[in-house]
């Protein structure tokens, strides 16, 4: 009779370890599918905010366009009319204010060409930008190019310009005497009607042909700019 007892007391003792281990792993199995779910929405929840912080943070400059819109109030969100004290929000260099002429000066990069841009400020406020563009100068070729390239850019935005002047001349031969130095020369100008701005690209291109080491003149003859008011 003892032995039955002891059989079944041992029985009972296996059967209910055998109880615990099934349920720790059912446990278990159910911990690591909760923790899989919350890892994948975690997960999908960070990139939310990774790409909603990429939005957020974007060069504020790389959305503003030299476009019909932003012409009708201002340049680059700098609007028309403001006092000469506002200040400018650019990513462009400060260089200096001069209050004598109401002009304030930036250098750096527009796009892929340097420049310099001056604002300009009248008893109204305001009212012009002029960009200068830093040229080769002693590439001839290089200044129309450059010049072609920037009309061909306002004119996918503005369409044709209103008015267009080109004028060329190169020289015609080579020479031997080296005080009678001879220019290349152009002069183009086109302009956009924009109610109520107006846009004027203006390039004077004058290039000693061919280059000399003693020159008779020296200095920068060509300018390339761009106006708009």
């Amino acid at each position: 009779m003892k032995h039955i007892f002891y059989i079944y007391i041992l029985s009972s003792a296996l059967l209910k370890s055998q109880t615990e281990e099934i349920v720790a792993d059912s446990s278990a199995l159910t911990n690591s599918d909760s923790l899989s779910i919350i890892s994948s929405d975690t997960s999908s929840q960070s990139l939310d905010i990774d790409v909603s912080s990429n939005i957020a943070t974007s060069n504020p400059d790389e959305n503003i366009v030299l476009g019909p819109l932003t012409l009708d109030a201002g340049y680059k969100g700098f609007l028309w009319g403001s006092p000469f004290i506002s200040n400018i929000s650019t990513s462009l260099n400060f260089i200096n204010a001069d209050s004598l002429s109401h002009e304030k000066l930036y250098r750096g990069m527009l796009g892929e060409d340097s420049v310099a841009i001056v604002y300009s400020f009248a008893d109204s406020g305001f009212w012009k930008v002029e960009i200068d563009f830093i040229l080769d100068q002693n590439n001839f070729e290089s200044q129309i190019e450059n010049f072609r390239r920037i009309e061909k850019n306002l004119s996918s935005i503005y369409g044709p310009p209103k008015n267009i002047n080109q004028k060329e001349s190169g020289v015609s031969s080579s020479y031997s005497n080296i005080l009678n130095q001879k220019f290349s020369s152009a002069t183009y100008r086109s302009s956009w009607d924009i109610t109520p701005a107006i846009v004027e690209l203006y390039l004077n291109s004058l290039v000693l042909n061919p280059i000399t080491d003693l020159p008779v003149f020296s200095g920068d003859f060509s300018f390339f700019k761009a106006s708009l008011f």
